[in-house]
């Protein structure tokens, strides 16, 4: 795995103060439910790491509409640019 991680330069990202915030944010709002404030954690880190997309199999708090729309909302409101949350079926192409 690790010899996978450096041969793909992967980064290992780790929640902060921000991105503690900008969940706190989420939750405020009804955005994602205080119990699963990890999703919104995950979403956060994302977000202020500068990535342009999440790929995730959560479709109960992250791949739904209601958290792409909201989160997108609050984070250009915060400054931040929009993020896309996809599927994983919606980011692999099928070469046949």
């Amino acid at each position: 795995m690790v010899a996978l991680a450096e041969q793909y330069k992967i980064r290992f990202l780790e929640a902060d103060e921000i991105a503690e915030k900008l969940a706190d944010k989420y939750v405020a709002e009804g955005i994602i439910p205080p119990k699963y404030k990890t999703d919104g954690i995950h979403i956060a880190m994302a977000t202020i790491n500068d990535l342009d997309i999440i790929v995730s199999y959560n479709f109960q708090h992250i791949v739904k509409l209601k958290t792409i729309i909201g989160t997108e909302s609050i984070n250009l409101r915060e400054g931040y640019k929009r993020i896309g949350i996809y599927s994983p079926t919606e980011v692999i192409e099928n070469e046949e």
